[in-house]
């Protein structure tokens, strides 16, 4: 039997459908991104526990105003509200991440399109909740700083002259496009260096078909 008999033999005993990767440690490289992934994921979650306590205990602890407490107290809620509902989407694909087979590549392929799905979610949301955070931070301030005062100017019957209502718009879009990059950067950091580690274990393995 020459060579040539030989790699026909081998290829008829090889196992229909069966893809196997050319870089043996492929398997690896997808676990050690899919860990730091779900490690980071329990970092945050841990971080955001802690911040609602440091929150409610500024909040607790401070002079209490009224007006500002009662108010902070309704953001809080609203923003726990929709904390709550994307905690419940970050759980799920956290444990759905840890179910996969990640020697099979089409584990590869699901994991690497979830984590971009809830990368976008995860901005957005984040962006959404910005005004939020900055209408808290707010109101724990005044509750314990000159709230006396601010309450004054708030209710003051006061006409803000154009020049001060454009320079107040400019402020505000200053802020919201640097929060729109910092947001960016963070995810790019936290997550998005992953992804494009799976997106290159992809392409890699794409190359095998």
């Amino acid at each position: 039997m020459n060579i040539d008999d030989l790699k026909d033999a081998w290829s008829k005993d090889e196992p229909g459908g069966m893809h196997l990767p050319a870089d043996a440690a492929m398997p690896g490289k997808t676990s050690s991104a899919v860990g730091k992934i779900r490690r980071n994921m329990k970092i945050e979650f841990i971080a955001t526990v802690i911040l609602y306590i440091a929150m409610f205990g500024v909040l607790f602890g401070l002079q209490q105003n009224v007006f500002f407490f009662n108010t902070t107290c309704i953001l809080l809620f609203a923003l726990l509200m929709l904390n709550g509902y994307y905690i419940t989407r970050f759980y799920v694909f956290y444990k759905s991440i840890g179910r996969y087979d990640l020697n099979m590549k089409n584990s590869v392929y699901k994991v690497a399109y979830e984590l971009e799905l809830n990368i976008e979610l995860y901005k957005a949301f984040n962006f959404c909740i910005t005004p939020l955070m900055i209408l808290i931070a707010f109101g724990l301030v005044c509750s314990g700083i000159a709230s006396n005062h601010m309450q004054h100017i708030l209710t003051a019957n006061i006409m803000f002259s154009p020049l001060m209502l454009l320079l107040i718009f400019f402020i505000v879009l200053i802020f919201f496009i640097a929060t729109y990059f910092y947001i960016e950067w963070y995810v790019r950091w936290l997550y998005g260096k992953y992804l494009k580690e799976l997106k290159q274990i992809m392409d890699d393995l794409g190359t095998e078909d």
